[in-house]
This record gives C-alpha cells, structure tokens and sequence, in this order.
C-alpha cells in the first residue's frame, strides 16, 4: 500500500498562509508545552534570509490547523558548491490526531512542492518518536553531533524537567539531582581553580552579534566536512531570537580579533541555560589557551545558570574538560540522554542512481555543526 493510500480524505494538506500562524502557535503549545509568540514565529520562519516564502505545509481539519511541518533554511557547503537546504524543525500532529497518517500526508505534500527546488537537501536532528516516519520517506540515519554540559545545578533541571528538549529524561536523573548537586558544585569549583590564566588575552563583550566580524574570522576557511555557511545574513537572523539575550565574546591578541564565540541565554520554565551556540573560526588553527580565554568570562557570566552548553566544534576537548564539561555521549550523560541523530535526505532523490547533491553524497560526508546550525530556538 503506498503513502498516499494510507491517507484520510478529511484532512487538506496545504503550504501555509498567514492566517494559520495563531493555529500554528496554539499548536505549538499544546504538543511541546512551551508558549510562542508570533515575534517568535516572525523571526524563526518569516525573515529567514535565504527564501522568500515559509517552507511549512499544514494539515487542516474542520477549520483548524492539526498538524505541521516547517523548516528552516540554511545555506550549506558541499564540496566545491554551496547549495539551499532545508531543516524541518518543530514538525507537530495534535495528539487527537495521530495514527491517522497525518505525518505521512503532510510529508508527500512537503517534499512533492519542494522536488525541484529551491533547497536541494534536507538535514535534522529528529526526536526517537519521528524517527520511523523519516526513514518510511528514505531519510538517511547517521549519529548527530554531540553536545557538552556543564551542570551547575543538577537538581534544579530534574526538579522542573527538561524533557521538552529532550534531554535527561531517564528516571536515574531524579537519584542525579537529589546526589549530585553538591558534588557537581565541589567538582566545578576545583576544575576552576585548575584552570590555566588566559589573561595574556583580552577578551571583549558585545552586546548581540557583530556580523562583519564574525564573518571576518571564519571566511577563508576550507573544510571538508560539509557545513553551514557563515555569512552576514546567517548572523544577523540566527541569533535575532526575540527570546534570547545574546553575547559576542571576542579574544584578541595584540588587539587583532582571533576567535569569538556567540553566547545565548534563556529562561524556559524554571531553568536557566546558557549556550555557546557558535564559535569561529571553525578550524584548527586557533591556540587552546584562546578558547581558555574566551570560556573563563562566559562561565563567569553564568554562575546564575543551571546548565551551559557548548556544541562540537574547535574548542579542544582538554579545554572544555578543564572547565567542567562533559559530552552528551560520555558517562555519566550518555545515561541520561537521548542518542543525537542527524537525518540527512536530498530533496531529489532517484530510485536506482546514486546519491548525488552538487558531486557529493551528504549522507555519507562527514559533518560540522554547531549549535546554532541546530534546530535550537
């Protein structure tokens, strides 16, 4: 039986029109418990930079918006080409209308209209739950990048729950937070005093983000890997999130800007995070004690957090082990976390031919991404 025979006839899968973004919202809330603002569907969907529309198809029944599934796009860098891609991101159904092949009529919908462009890629990061219906659509499985904790106040993230970012959702976090508070704070606070003196570099704040500089520092990198470009667009609309307070960390030495990182924070509920959702440049090329540097004011700057995050990156990891990071992938997190996956699906895909976007297989390229090149909002 194919996809389209196993949908219901009551529901009208559709691009999205700005009528439904209250239903959007309303959605949004009911399925994730988190209240949206139309600043924030604004932001996250209308001003993308790299398209002129909002890549999302709704489903509608009796009037109401059900279900959704709308993406981000980005520009992304494959081989020698750069080319459009789209990152589905908050894909929804209404609980009372699941199992009813929703998921499967919004998706035909979604890759038929974007089959011949303008995104020829589709990369995300889907939840265990999504994961099935993704590869029912030949979306390719690969493990995700992984992301590092410092956890400040282990007790305060089980007490208000964080599942909603799906992240120590297992029972045995409720014995971390009644044990491990103390302990955490005693073993960061040694890590800190271990940490070796950055001050022979200057670091400078900047209130949101310097997109020239920034851009400045990662142009001229080559990467093999394939990544999200990082140009003045992408900065100034990544990080315009009207829920986040953002910070540039800038290192300098001999007062020529060497590497930066974009810092965000955000109060969801009862937790306070801080996230390093960017740093530049990407490569090598940069000393450890720079990114020393840079992490002694961030972490500083978030002593009221319960938790900071920092994704994969350039910042070795002797330098975030120093200060009191551990990976989502290592003990004791691996227990307590979900497995990060990254789908990966051309927009076009051939039944019998290889897998080719601009002379390159993305399913099976290396990938580099920071947080912010995540569906993080």
């Amino acid at each position: 039986m194919s996809h389209l025979e196993q949908r219901p006839s009551s529901y009208e899968y559709r691009p999205v029109e700005s009528t439904d973004v209250q239903g959007f919202l309303d959605l949004h809330e009911t399925v994730w418990g988190h209240e949206r603002r139309a600043a924030w569907f604004r932001w996250r969907f209308g001003e993308n930079p790299y398209v002129d529309e909002i890549p999302m198809v709704v489903a509608e029944c009796d009037g109401e918006v059900v279900g959704a599934e709308p993406c981000l796009t980005f520009r992304v860098r494959l081989g020698e080409e750069t080319v459009l891609a789209f990152q589905p991101a908050d894909w929804v159904v209404h609980p009372d209308h699941r199992e009813r092949g929703v998921f499967t009529g919004m998706t035909e919908r979604l890759l038929e209209r974007y089959s011949d462009g303008p995104a020829r890629l589709y990369f995300n990061f889907p939840t265990a739950a999504l994961v099935p219906g993704l590869e029912s659509f030949d979306w390719t499985l690969r493990d995700g990048p992984r992301t590092h904790y410092r956890i400040q106040n282990p007790r305060r993230l089980v007490r208000h729950g964080s599942g909603s970012k799906r992240e120590f959702r297992s029972i045995a976090s409720r014995h971390l937070g009644r044990l491990a508070t103390p302990l955490a704070r005693g073993y960061l606070s040694v890590r800190d005093r271990l940490r070796r003196d950055g001050a022979a570099i200057a670091v400078e704040r900047h209130h949101g983000v310097p997109a020239d500089l920034l851009v400045g520092l990662s142009d001229g990198e080559e990467r093999d890997a394939v990544h999200v470009v990082r140009d003045a667009d992408y900065y100034r609309w990544r990080f315009a999130n009207p829920r986040w307070e953002t910070t540039t960390y800038v290192a300098r030495r001999d007062e020529r800007a060497v590497a930066a990182c974009v810092v965000c924070r955000e109060q969801r509920g009862g937790i306070r995070t801080t996230a390093v959702l960017d740093t530049v440049p990407r490569g090598g090329a940069v000393a450890p004690e720079v990114f020393e540097a840079l992490l002694t004011p961030i972490v500083a700057d978030a002593a009221d957090s319960d938790v900071v995050k920092v994704g994969e990156g350039p910042i070795p990891p002797s330098v975030l082990d120093a200060f009191g990071f551990r990976a989502s992938d290592a003990f004791p997190l691996s227990m307590l976390s979900d497995r990060s996956v990254l789908a990966v699906r051309p927009a076009h895909r051939s039944v019998d031919g290889p897998v080719d976007v601009a002379g390159v297989d993305p399913t099976e390229r290396e990938w580099e991404l920071a947080l912010a090149d995540r569906d993080v909002a």
